[in-house]
């Protein structure tokens, strides 16, 4: 058996000695071969073709927008604060002359850019009427009384309609030092605007300046709404729209009074203020 083997495996070398040299496109497989099966490039039966240029050109990340000057100079605004941070942190925890005086320095730098901030902050307000606080409420004294002249006249004339549409609660207590001085205070109000005033004592005691007030049977606690329970109070009442806004909490002079109140039924939010 071992010597027909030997003698098979001469013929077939003999047989195949004698064909043509084998060309380099059978070496990179036979057309026919991967054709007919359908093998394509995993059998290698065909080399892939190179990318073009322009394809990988599009494939390529395209380059970031250049940043503008505004978000340039917000970075470089954070880096300088983070460094300034950084520097101080490092000072106060482990001081060195060296760290100490860096810091300093760029603290400087801070100092420098907040002082002319400042400047160009009051020359606009110099230079622009509707930034200059002032405009609306003078500082000047000769100027600040005659704002207070005028304001009082335009108090004066709202309050005289005070009676036509509002009332006020009054909420104290016998046995409160506070409200005895400011119940005196009240009734001269009440009685120079003709404002009627509802009297409520909280402790049952009674008033010498309000004799007819009732016990509280707990109104005082319901219109609260969760603020602390202090007296005296006063709260006012629009009686065309049934709303109530309290005006104080403590003892207040009778001009203070008088501002909260015309403030509140005559001045919408943030137009007098």
């Amino acid at each position: 058996m071992i010597e027909f083997a030997t003698r098979a495996l001469c013929a077939c070398v003999l047989a195949f000695s004698g064909l043509a040299p084998v060309s380099a496109r059978t070496v990179d497989r036979d057309d026919l071969y991967c054709a007919e099966r359908g093998l394509g490039h995993w059998f290698y039966c065909s080399r892939p073709e190179p990318k073009p240029e322009d394809q990988e050109q599009d494939e390529a990340v395209p380059p970031a927008p250049p940043m503008s000057a505004e978000a340039a100079l917000l970075a470089e605004a954070e880096a300088f604060q983070r460094r300034l941070d950084e520097l101080r942190l490092m000072a106060a925890y482990a001081p060195t002359e060296e760290r100490v005086r860096e810091y300093q320095a760029m603290q400087w730098r801070a100092m420098e850019g907040a002082a002319l901030f400042s400047d160009f902050w009051r020359r606009n307000v110099w230079s622009d009427p509707a930034l200059d606080y002032s405009v609306r409420r003078p500082v000047a004294q000769y100027a600040r009384s005659e704002w207070i002249d005028q304001r009082s006249m335009e108090m004066t004339a709202d309050l005289a309609g005070l009676s036509e549409r509002y009332g006020l609660f009054y909420f104290y207590r016998s046995d409160c030092p506070y409200c005895a001085r400011f119940s005196p205070v009240l009734r001269y109000f009440a009685d120079s605007h003709g404002v009627e005033v509802r009297a409520v004592s909280v402790d049952g005691g009674p008033s010498p300046e309000f004799p007819d007030a009732r016990l509280d049977t707990g109104q005082f606690e319901l219109l609260l709404g969760g603020r602390e329970a202090v007296v005296p109070a006063v709260m006012l009442l629009n009686t065309e729209t049934n709303t109530t806004h309290w005006v104080s909490f403590g003892a207040i002079s009778g001009q203070e009074l008088a501002q909260r109140i015309f403030v509140t039924m005559s001045r919408e939010p943030g137009e007098d203020y």
